[in-house]
């Protein structure tokens, strides 16, 4: 019976009708600095005007954010936003697009977790947050980032 359900899933793949799994390319490997290119802005009941920076480490096969910390902000409010649980999975997907993977981020007014997904720009290694959402993990709405995040020295990835 194992070999028959084997068989049939080579053959299910080999027709596209499941796919079988094949993690991204980044380049370059190392450390990979991330900063805010103008404005960003979260919210999550208050609206603050932030800067960001963190880190990403790619081994080339995958990528992690292993920082992130926002400053600046109306009364510093910003450094009241937390990130918790780090690192986060950096998956790069077909359509253009990067998600971090389980983000946890304490807010000032709640707590919000789960996957945030930005456009990403290949060609200047840039990611951006329009209206992009975490799934508040209490009561309230959701945490919402809007803003340009560009990546130290230039990264792209591709898609086997």
């Amino acid at each position: 019976m194992k070999k028959i359900l084997t068989a049939a899933s080579v053959c299910l793949a080999s027709f596209g009708i499941i796919g079988l799994a094949n993690a991204e390319t980044w380049s370059p490997p190392g450390a990979i600095g991330l900063a805010n290119v103008g404005n960003l802005t979260v919210q999550k009941g208050i609206s603050l005007t932030c800067s960001l920076s963190g880190s990403v480490n790619s081994t080339g096969a995958d990528a992690e954010v292993g920082s992130l910390a926002l400053s600046g902000g109306f009364l510093n409010m910003c450094n009241r936003v937390v990130f918790n649980n780090l690192p986060y999975d950096l998956i790069g997907n077909a359509n253009n697009t990067v998600t971090l993977k389980n983000v946890s981020v304490k807010a000032v007014t709640g707590e919000c977790s789960g996957d945030l997904t930005g456009s990403f720009n290949q060609s200047n290694g840039r990611i951006t947050f329009s209206n992009a959402q975490i799934p508040s993990s209490g009561s309230g709405s959701a945490c919402v980032i809007n803003g340009v995040v560009s990546t130290n020295p230039q990264s792209s990835y591709t898609v086997p």
